[in-house]
């Protein structure tokens, strides 16, 4: 597990990370989630020993985290770096020979496996200069397979607007759940909000929530608000509604009833399943619905809610 102790990071007088302290346990799926400048690259720089003038503790199970050796921690940047003039290969036999691994004819039948599955094997001799950032990222992913670390950061990993080539990184990282730390630093919870089972919520350096993923819901009361209109019998499908362990926030007036479904509810399809299972349950109580709205709440809206 990692704990992170009254972290404070401060560059050039300026405050950057204010005294945070929040755990991420092993093979979590965590996402450090905040606004642009909330602190989220900062951490990924403090656990990746880039950034090691800070003040307060990061431990890997209970030990310093700049004096370990046994801790593998590698990261997935947002960004790209002035290529070297090598080619894919090049570069991925370059890495696993850092990594200790030797370059022969396991390490290249690795290679070779890990192309075929995000289809690349036709970039396997074009240098690095030459393809394009969503294909990079996945060049990056094998050199981060080949590494085969602890603890894996991804810093805005789903930035590409490509619906195919999130699905495949979505797929690749479903196959580490369990087996990994993995951590996103993100904006949103697009793509990984299915996935993610803690989150930390920053704003402008400071930790305004942290916790199992239905905690922090909870907290925000982060759920789908549905508007309901009925033609008549609005106490008894009031009384249907409350009697339903899956609703919340219930407040009407002579026509419309308006609530919530619970946080801990968070796959899409679970929820299209609950709704209609609340529809049903008042249709068969005689109750006759004219219309029935839902208005998702941003995460991002709620950072305020979250204060305290």
């Amino acid at each position: 597990m990692i704990e992170i102790k009254n972290l404070k990071l401060n560059i050039n007088n300026i405050d950057i990370l204010n005294e945070l302290s929040f755990d991420i346990p092993d093979n979590a799926v965590m996402c450090i989630l905040g606004n642009k400048n909330s602190g989220k690259s900062s951490i990924f720089k403090v656990l990746t020993g880039t950034y090691k003038n800070y003040y307060g503790e990061v431990l890997y199970n209970g030990i310093d985290i700049n004096d370990l050796s046994e801790c593998k921690i590698d990261i997935l940047h947002d960004t790209r770096e002035k290529d070297p003039d090598i080619t894919v290969n090049e570069y991925l036999n370059f890495y696993g020979s850092i990594y200790g691994k030797e370059n022969n004819d396991e390490m290249d039948a690795y290679i070779n496996d890990m192309l075929r599955k995000f289809s690349l094997m036709s970039y396997k001799y074009t240098s690095l200069d030459q393809i394009d950032n969503e294909n990079y990222k996945l060049v990056e992913l094998i050199r981060i397979s080949i590494n085969d670390p602890d603890i894996l950061l991804f810093d805005n990993l789903f930035s590409s607007d490509n619906a195919d080539f999130n699905e495949k990184l979505l797929e690749y990282i479903k196959g580490l759940i369990g087996k990994k730390t993995l951590v996103f630093a993100s904006r949103s919870l697009n793509h990984i909000e299915g996935i993610v089972t803690h989150l930390a919520v920053l704003e402008n350096g400071n930790l305004v929530a942290c916790g199992k993923k239905e905690d922090v819901y909870k907290k925000a009361e982060l759920s789908n608000k549905i508007e309901l209109e009925v033609i008549d019998k609005m106490q008894d499908a009031v009384e249907v509604l409350k009697k339903n362990p899956d609703v919340t926030n219930i407040v009407y007036n002579d026509k419309i009833i308006s609530f919530s479904i619970v946080a801990n509810i968070t796959y899409s399809n679970t929820r299209n399943q609950v709704e209609a299972a609340i529809l049903k349950e008042l249709v068969d109580n005689d109750i006759e619905v004219y219309s029935f709205k839902k208005q998702r709440v941003r995460f991002e809206q709620l950072f305020g809610r979250l204060k305290g």
